[in-house]
This record gives C-alpha cells, sequence and structure tokens, in this order.
C-alpha cells in the first residue's frame, strides 16, 4: 500500500512565529524581574552602598548581614540595626525619572516610611544613616558638592525621628574635615553633612556639629534614643577608606553590637518579632513570595525557558493529536481499498504483498520517530540503514524478508504471499518492542 497521508492530514504544527513571540515574552518578563531585583543590588555595590560595609565587619569576627525583608528577624539578637535612608521625602511615593539630567540630578532611590522606620528603632538599637548624595553621584562616580540633595529635605526627614528641636544641618566650608575619635583615631569625611540638635549626645564631632551622636526618639519621651549618623561617607563604600573611618566603624559598631547579630536593612517594613510573635505568627502569601525573589529569580526564568523549549520541541517532534479521517482522507482509505480488492481479484498477491510492506514500513517509522520526522524513514532504504546502526542484530532479518518480498513475482501463491507478511510482521514487531525498551518472551 502506498502512503496515505494528504496535505490535509498533516499534523498541525506550531508556527515559528509564534514560538519567537512565546520565546520574546519570557524573556522580557525575566528582564523586567531581573532589572527589578538588580535595582537595589546596584545601589549598595555603589559609592553610596553599604556592601564594602558589611564585608569590612564580617573580616574583622563581626557578624553581620544584608537584610531586604522577607522572613522574620528575631530581635532579642540583633545588636544594631543599620538604616540606610535613600529617600529624602519620607511618606511621600517616588517619581521616576523620565531624562537622563533628571536621573542624574534624583534624590529618592526608593520609598521608605517614617512610621516603620520609628517601629523599628523602638524595638532595636538602631543607627538611622540620613542621605546626603543624589543618583549622579553613584552613577557618575564623581562627589561633586552640586550632587549633594536638598538640605531642606533632609532636616525635615531628620526631624521626624527626635524628641526634641529644633535641627539644624551644617555644611563644611573645606573639603575634607577630621572628627577624632578616642585617643588616636581621626575620622576623614570629604563635604562632610554634620547637624545639631537639643537631646544629642555627639560621638563623632560636638554638639554644634556633629555627624555621628545618639538622640532621643519620637514619641518615647526620651526614654528610648536613636543613633543619628548625618553623613553616610563616613561607613559606604565611597568613604570607609579615608582616613581611620574603617577602624572607628569596627570599634564603633563592636561596643554598640556587643557580640549580636548587625543587620543593615533595606527592607520597608518591620519584620522583627519577639518569642510570643512568633508562635502566635500566621503564614502569609509574603513568605511564599520571598521564594520567588533574588537568588531565586534568575533560576524561575532559566527554568520558564527550559519548560517552553521542551514544549517547543514535543510540538516539533509529535504535534498536536491528529484528527479523524474525513472528507478526502476517507476517500483515498476506499481507493486504496478498492485497489487492493482488484490486486486480489486478479491473483496478483505478490504485487499486494509488495505495496503491503511499503505501506508497513511507513507506519512503523511514523510510530517510532513521530509525523514530523517518520517521512525520512518510510523507504525501505532509509529504514534498512536505521536497524543496521541501532538494531544491528535485526537487521539482517529484515533484509532477507525485503529481498524476498522484492524477488516474489506478481502472481504468487496466496500461501507464499501470507508467508511473506507473516514475516515481515513478525520483524518489524521485534524492532519495535526493542526501541521501546520491551523484552519480548523466549
Amino acid at each position: 500500500m502506498t502512503d496515505t497521508t494528504t496535505p490535509g492530514d498533516a499534523p498541525r504544527r506550531i508556527g515559528p512565529e509564534r514560538i519567537i513571540i512565546g520565546v520574546l515574552v519570557v524573556l522580557v518578563i525575566g528582564a523586567m524581574v531581573y532589572m527589578s531585583s538588580q535595582r537595589q543590588q546596584a545601589l549598595r555595590s555603589s559609592p553610596a552602598g553599604l556592601d564594602g560595609l558589611r564585608t569590612w565587619l564580617v573580616t574583622e569576627g563581626l557578624s553581620a548581614q544584608n537584610f531586604t525583608g522577607g522572613w522574620p528577624l528575631d530581635e532579642d539578637e540583633i545588636g544594631l540595626n543599620i538604616l540606610p535612608l535613600y529617600d529624602t521625602q519620607l511618606n511621600n511615593p517616588r517619581t521616576a525619572p523620565t531624562t537622563q539630567k533628571e536621573l542624574i540630578l534624583q534624590q529618592d532611590e526608593y520609598d521608605l516610611s517614617s512610621a516603620q522606620i520609628v517601629t523599628k528603632a523602638r524595638r532595636v538599637k538602631t543607627l538611622l544613616v540620613l542621605p546626603k548624595w543624589r543618583s549622579g553621584m553613584r552613577l557618575t562616580g564623581l562627589a561633586h558638592p552640586f550632587l549633594l540633595v536638598d538640605q531642606a529635605r533632609v532636616k525635615t526627614g531628620l526631624g521626624m525621628f527626635l524628641e526634641d528641636g529644633p535641627v539644624q544641618l551644617i555644611y563644611a566650608r573645606q573639603p575634607f574635615t577630621e572628627f577624632a575619635y578616642g585617643d588616636d583615631l581621626n575620622a576623614v569625611v570629604y563635604a562632610s553633612q554634620m547637624f545639631s540638635a537639643p537631646g544629642c549626645t555627639p560621638i563623632l564631632g560636638h554638639t554644634d556639629a556633629m555627624i555621628l551622636g545618639e538622640c532621643k526618639l519620637v514619641g518615647s519621651d526620651g526614654e528610648q534614643t536613636i543613633l543619628i549618623l548625618s553623613d553616610p561617607d563616613l561607613i559606604n563604600n565611597h568613604g570607609l577608606r579615608l582616613g581611620d573611618n574603617a577602624f572607628i566603624v569596627r570599634d564603633f559598631v563592636r561596643d554598640i553590637a556587643d557580640d549580636q547579630q548587625v543587620i543593615i536593612d533595606y527592607s520597608r517594613r518591620s519584620w522583627l518579632t519577639s518569642g510570643r510573635e512568633r508562635e502566635q505568627r500566621d503564614r502569609t502569601w509574603s513568605d511564599l513570595a520571598r521564594f520567588f525573589s533574588p537568588p531565586f529569580t534568575l533560576m524561575w526564568v532559566g527554568l520558564a525557558l527550559a519548560l517552553l523549549a521542551t514544549l517547543w520541541r514535543s510540538a516539533a517532534r509529535f504535534g498536536p493529536v491528529a484528527g479523524s479521517k474525513t472528507g478526502l482522507s476517507a476517500s483515498k482509505m476506499m481507493a486504496v481499498g478498492a485497489r487492493a480488492q482488484l490486486m486480489r481479484l486478479t491473483n496478483q498477491d505478490g504485487a499486494l504483498v509488495d505495496e503491503y510492506a511499503k505501506a508497513r514500513l511507513a507506519t512503523t517509522a511514523n510510530t517510532l520517530f513521530g509525523p514530523a520526522h517518520g517521512r525520512r524513514f518510510a523507504s525501505a532504504e532509509a529504514f534498512l540503514g536505521y536497524t543496521k546502526r541501532r538494531h544491528p542484530n535485526r537487521a539482517p532479518r529484515l533484509t532477507q524478508v525485503l529481498n524476498n518480498i522484492a524477488a516474489m513475482p506478481p502472481g504468487a501463491p496466496t500461501a507464499q504471499a501470507m508467508a511473506a507478511v507473516t514475516d515481515l510482521e513478525d520483524i518489524l514487531e521485534q524492532i519495535t518492542d526493542d526501541t521501546r525498551g520491551i523484552k519480548r518472551p523466549r
């Protein structure tokens, strides 16, 4: 029998343009997720970031880690919570820049809430690091006074956390300012941003102009304090290497933390809990969401791409489920059946077996390789070549059977034709079972 498929019966396949569009959609979504997660990482590793501080503290034997939220922290295990502000207008949503100039002059990197900051400060010892530089400082690597944030914004933000006022900001008139710490250490800060406020005790600097001080926390009636660092260049990647800054920060943090955990807190809300709260805490969607945040984001994007590639290859090889044979397909099947009946009536069993062998080879190839690749192995020569490569022990038998069928005269007796068909079916069944890993009974 000849090949019974028609163009209308061919399995429908996913067009290449749809595959390309699907891949592009996944890549765009993955890129958006990746860029969102990398924005804060780029800030932390920039000259204005604090990744260098964490590395330095760990090198000096302190326990320090970055924290972006996602899981509860035991407040009893935290000795110092370092909270950098990259937001000059707390409680107000930032406006995303639309031009390169607006990006350079941007003063707010991400939004924070003053209420959440006060909540953290009431529960653990907190070092609040005020903003100083616009985005242009970290993007260009130039610490120019033109890129300092608006002084009025900083004053307003600082006043939200202090019990007493008014707050004053002072900027140094010389490029570098030294601040004595202890007997033999001196901090060096470029374009220092100092402050003064009632109820604040200076740690670096003096009462009228300090960069680091301990102040009364708002709403605590003077019972609780908060550490204020007005100039982040003392501890950030840009200023940590100047003077004795690194050693001063190490000694100061070690004294405050008292061998407990140091957290560099970038989270937007309080994740602090006590023992009793942890026992009563219920699971929330944020517990699941943290498994999709960096560094897990790239893993999920990779899995999505792998799944898409697998579906694509599966669709290309096997195609959708073939529909029922109707219309032209049914007519062709009727024509093939009529042709076979005519051959039987004219005693051409040998020719009928030859046609049957061609059809069986095509059907077996379609079963083994799928509609997309079955045509390549439908001919006797191609199928025999495959058998020699993958099933060399079956190849001699198949060769003999095909040669017998090819040499059979058109008017061969029925018994001879049926024997040839039986031999062909037996060897094809063996090859099919070997390919599928089925062990034939002996």
